[in-house]
């Protein structure tokens, strides 16, 4: 009878226990890809089931349900990965950043998955705010991985001495620095981000090595595979509820709480087989009560010790009537949900219990019973102190005699913490962080909404004036002071059925039916709100503001048509000047539309490697030498052609691209004049611009040391170029930025000098070594005796101040013979040679250089 009941209890847990069951696998046809997988959450890794999980194990597999892929993944530490990779043992190896070097060895698809950048994680007790507070700190690292090799070369560059600790994973990178055996932790930002916080260590605000990530398959294999992955990512980033936004969605999540501990089917199959195990232990006591009272004691102090700790009450049930009647309820419901077991027993406790809008909503289960065996729902009880609790319950029939009355087996699992979380979750989603206002996303949902209802609504989109200005002069964190009262303001001026969102940035959003105030007012209203300081009296700046607006259906017929119109009406509201107001006309879409054609297509140039560098040489007035070269990008649309800087670079700098643009520039231009100097054809130096964002003195020197660090180029063959009036916005921020470029080496020169509004006073502080005359000046010579005599006073000032002279935009012979008799030093323009790309400037040269030796 003992292995009877045993054999009992086993078969019942095992009904409870998860079941495990594959598919047929896919016909032989379909190709079989051979993945790397790694640990790198929540990019990728092996979660707690063993299974690959991760942002690219995602993605992977959606587009492999598209192509009909079959997918084996295979375990690998990083560099065992990437080896086994190359040599043809693996397909395709995800989350791979791209470098110059891995380009040799693997082939890339040409959309990136995602962006990423390395970052610095410290101890709490140790002081990390750049580059050289690494000296003879102790750094964690993952072995061979692109974080090594560019702290190796930086801090080499800079001459920093320290202690690389390396490990194979960053987790156990982090552990290290826990457990005390390094100060700092090297990771990329996804990681980092994610479980800093978990191992106690602190963000740092060191960032370095911008990197993209893709999908890579050895050298010349799997060229096929991986234009189909372009063509999903392509396709999906553009649909905001693609599989592509929602693998980056959960990957850039917090991590979730398990809605079901692990142990809750394990615990409930052994306490519903302890329960079989006592009924086992009742029919046993009609023949054997004296041999197995002592047995029977003890099995049931087990089954309530169980029950007492478990998270999951049980309760049985019996059919009496038309009702179902607890005869038996567990003793932790006390600890659960308040109540006392008697109380759940008696008559009419349930119904009174159950939150009363969900009580019409549950089906009788009696009448589901006696058809199936079980049933399943979730609905909200109110527990002992009042509190609502969404419960999880399951019923299961039991076994009885043909006719019999039923009997029923019930659980209650809490799901009130992960009903909480998946809130929050929902809320974060859909709602702007810094505000706490509806975003973008939520903001498409309502206006969706509100369209296919029908009837006239306005859309409004509010753009804060100056709010860049606090950013850069008085810091973002008071800029987000800014942003949390703009909001407040709206807030109070809007309409009870009117709805606000922030789009990100300065810009807020407004929906408004129609039937209250005019919507002409009501902006005026808003604009006039702006007129007041918004952080008085902490500070009195004003920030005004300037609003475009579109109408539902003049304007358009959908959402996004609305929205587009209404930005497209704000631009030009903007171009007239802040403190505006603009509805929305057809005229206005051409320029405006154009304009965020440009952004648009900036967003792609990028990942899409679009960008292009041209170089223009600059020679020696006296003997005709070449110095160096200019380099100046340029973008080749897919479209558009060969575009120019002037049509792009202002749109990349309101639109906050430009530190990305300026990164990708200094680094090719150093790439480019290393790899003329391997091919035989040296070029002295290399000129590179600076736009005003990027005149940063926390970051642009670190920019610049991690560049000539990677490219290996001497300091000294670099010169970056600033303009007159990007050094005259923040004099003593830019003399910080140019001292700290100067002490690695590096050369400075100032771009349109005598356009700006320059200080004398700062200009004998600036450490630059060149003066470049403004094409405007150089134009003029031999027509304008004022231009000529700007020519003569820069020249001589620079003289004075021991500074070279270039002139720019040398076109004719008489200019050039004009600036070489006044003492100017160099000269370029097209009189020379226009920018040409490398290949071409390698061919100029070689016919200068001929023509010299003649």
């Amino acid at each position: 009878m003992p292995i009877a009941v045993a054999l009992l209890v086993l078969a019942t847990a095992g009904a409870w226990l998860p079941l495990r069951s594959g598919r047929a696998a896919p016909a032989q046809a379909a190709p079989l890809l051979r993945v790397g997988v790694y640990e790198n959450p929540p990019k990728i890794y092996t979660d707690a089931d063993g299974r690959p999980a991760g942002l690219f194990v995602e993605l992977l597999g959606a587009i492999a349900r598209e192509e009909g892929w079959r997918l084996a993944y295979e375990r690998c530490d990083w560099e065992d990965c990437l080896q086994r990779l190359q040599a043809g043992q693996l397909d395709l190896m995800p989350d791979v950043a791209y470098s110059p070097e891995r380009d040799q060895r693997f082939d890339f698809h040409a959309v990136p998955v995602t962006y990423s950048w390395s970052q610095l994680f410290r101890h709490p007790g140790i002081a990390i705010g750049a580059m050289p507070d690494l000296a003879h700190r102790r750094v964690a690292l993952l072995r061979g991985s692109v974080q090594a090799r560019a702290l190796h070369d930086v801090l080499g560059g800079l001459q920093v001495p320290w202690t690389p600790v390396e490990t194979d994973s960053f987790a156990a990178a982090f552990e290290a620095v826990r457990d005390g055996h390094a100060d700092v932790a090297a990771a990329n930002n996804f990681f980092g981000r994610r479980t800093a916080r978990s191992y106690g260590l602190l963000e740092t605000p060191v960032m370095f090595n911008p990197a993209t990530l893709y999908y890579a398959a050895a050298r010349g294999r799997r060229a096929h595979e991986l234009a189909r992955i372009d063509h999903w990512i392509a396709r999906w980033r553009n649909q905001p509820q693609s599989p592509y936004f929602r693998a980056m969605s959960r990957a850039l999540a917090p991590a979730p709480i398990t809605v079901r501990p692990r142990w809750l089917l394990p615990t409930l199959a052994g306490a519903a087989g302890l329960i079989l195990a006592l009924a086992g232990f009742s029919l046993m006591l009609r023949w054997r009560v004296r041999r197995a009272t002592a047995e029977a004691d003890k099995a049931r102090a087990q089954l309530e010790q169980v029950l007492d700790a478990s998270p999951v009450v049980l309760f049985l049930m019996h059919q009496q009537g038309e009702q179902l009647v607890i005869d038996w309820v567990s003793s932790n419901c006390a600890r659960l949900y308040g109540y006392d077991p008697a109380q759940m027993m008696q008559p009419g406790w349930w119904h009174s219990r159950v939150h009363a809008d969900d009580l019409p909503t549950l089906e009788p289960a009696l009448a589901h019973l006696r058809a199936h065996p079980s049933l399943t729902r979730d609905y909200r009880l109110l527990d002992g102190r009042g509190a609502t609790r969404h419960l999880h319950e399951e019923l299961r029939t039991l076994a009885t005699a043909p006719g019999a009355p039923l009997r029923v087996v019930g659980t209650w699992a809490d799901l009130s913490e992960a009903k909480a979380h998946a809130a929050e979750l929902s809320f974060v989603a859909h709602h702007d962080a810094l505000t706490g206002l509806p975003n973008r996303l939520l903001l498409q949902l309502f206006l969706c909404d509100a369209v296919a209802a029908g009837g006239e609504l306005a859309v409004l989109v509010l753009d804060l004036d100056r709010l860049r200005g606090i950013n850069d002069t008085l810091g973002h964190a008071l800029g987000d002071q800014a942003l949390r009262a703009a909001a407040r303001r709206l807030q109070g001026l809007l309409p009870a059925s009117g709805f606000l969102a922030r789009l990100g940035g300065d810009e807020f959003a407004l929906v408004l039916p129609a039937g209250g105030v005019p919507v002409a007012t009501l902006a005026q209203e808003m604009l006039e709100a702006f007129a007041r300081p918004l952080l008085a009296p902490m500070h009195p700046m004003v920030i005004t503001a300037s609003i475009g607006i579109a109408l539902h259906p003049r304007d358009g017929a959908d959402a996004d048509t609305l929205l587009r119109h209404a930005e497209l009406a704000l631009y030009e509201a903007k171009r007239q000047g802040p403190g505006r107001q603009q509805f929305y006309e057809a005229a206005l879409s051409a320029g405006a539309e154009q304009r965020l054609a440009v952004e648009s297509g900036l967003r792609l140039a990028m990942a899409q490697r679009q960008f292009r560098l041209h170089y223009q040489p600059q020679l020696d007035l006296r003997d005709g030498t070449l110095v160096g070269v200019e380099a100046l990008v340029r973008w080749q649309h897919p479209q558009w052609g060969l575009v120019g800087p002037a049509r792009f670079i202002p749109v990349a700098e309101e639109a906050g691209l430009i530190d990305e643009v300026g990164l990708w520039v200094l680094m090719e231009a150093c790439r480019q004049l290393r790899a003329w100097d391997a091919a035989g054809l040296h070029i002295p130096a290399i000129s590179v611009n600076c736009s005003v964002r990027q005149l940063d003195a926390d970051r642009l020197p670190a920019q610049v040391a991690a560049v000539l660090a990677a490219t290996g180029l001497a300091a000294q063959r670099l010169e970056m170029e600033i303009t007159e009036s990007t050094l005259m916005r923040d004099p003593e921020r830019a003399i910080a930025a140019l001292l700290a470029l100067q002490a690695q080496g590096v050369r400075l020169a100032i771009d349109d000098f005598g356009t700006g509004h320059s200080s004398l006073a700062y200009l004998k502080r600036l450490p630059v070594t060149r003066l470049k005359i403004d094409r405007a000046f150089v134009s003029g010579i031999g027509n304008d005796p004022n231009d000529e005599q700007i020519c003569r006073t820069v020249i001589e000032l620079a003289r004075n101040l021991r500074l070279q002279t270039l002139a720019e935009g040398v076109e004719h012979a008489h200019e050039a013979e004009f600036l070489r008799n006044e003492g100017c030093d160099l000269a370029q323009g097209f009189h020379y040679a226009r920018p040409l790309p490398p290949e071409a400037l390698a061919a100029w040269l070689a016919a200068h250089r001929a023509e010299a030796a003649v």
